[in-house]
């Protein structure tokens, strides 16, 4: 339906939340009283002008929203970059303090990375942090945290995973890698990496230790 178009069902009236063109849901009105008459012409008027204020205000937030989750994250890989990423990581670690559950974090880097480039090129080089992120948000849970620390560093936080549970992931993720081919105009670039995995303290809510071990 368009934009401010009612619908009538059973006595019930449902007005379609439309701003600039983007469906974001509907606006249901239960069946008028008797006593109160039926959806006359200005009621509709009313209802129509709720409808998109309403509209309007939920595209503003969806805006508000995504040009947030753009500003934490790295435009490359999609995963979030190192401010964020550090922020996230402390407040886990004060989280899982509280709770007494594990906490686990994974680190690597890309080896050979500037081969890579001297190779390929610094275009090149970014299809393959590219296809690392893309492959970091396939094999990874959603509750863990995807970062990139830098260059071609990365790390990954994972909340209520001790440190056997964080080799698994860790190694799952390091045979991924190298198991994926990355396209490059004619060429298939190959990659490995270096894995670096830590359990948290029971105490402890220093990031920067966490990531220095």
């Amino acid at each position: 339906p368009s934009e401010g178009t009612p619908l009538s069902t059973d006595g019930h009236l449902c007005l379609p939340l439309v701003a600039a063109g983007h469906a974001l849901g509907v606006l249901g009105v239960l069946g008028v009283p008797d006593t109160a008459g039926p959806f006359g012409e200005s009621r509709l008027r009313v209802l129509g002008a709720t409808a998109t204020l309403l509209a309007v205000s939920l595209r503003n937030a969806q805006l508000f929203r995504e040009v947030k989750d753009n500003g934490l994250r790295d435009g490359l890989t999609g995963c979030f970059n190192r401010t964020h990423a550090l922020e996230a990581i402390a407040v886990e670690l004060r989280r899982a303090k509280r709770s007494h559950m594990p906490v686990s974090l994974v680190m690597f880097d890309l080896d050979h990375f500037k081969a890579i480039n001297d190779r390929y090129g610094h275009q090149g080089g970014d299809a393959v942090l590219a296809a690392v992120g893309a492959k970091m948000r396939e094999c990874l849970r959603v509750p863990d945290m995807k970062g990139r620390y830098g260059g071609e560093e990365f790390v990954v936080l994972l909340p209520e995973t001790n440190i056997d549970g964080a080799r698994i992931v860790a190694e799952n993720l390091r045979r991924q890698l190298a198991a994926m081919p990355i396209r490059w105009r004619e060429e298939t670039i190959s990659i490995t990496a270096s894995f670096g995995v830590t359990l948290a303290g029971p105490s402890e809510i220093d990031a920067e230790a966490v990531i220095g071990r």
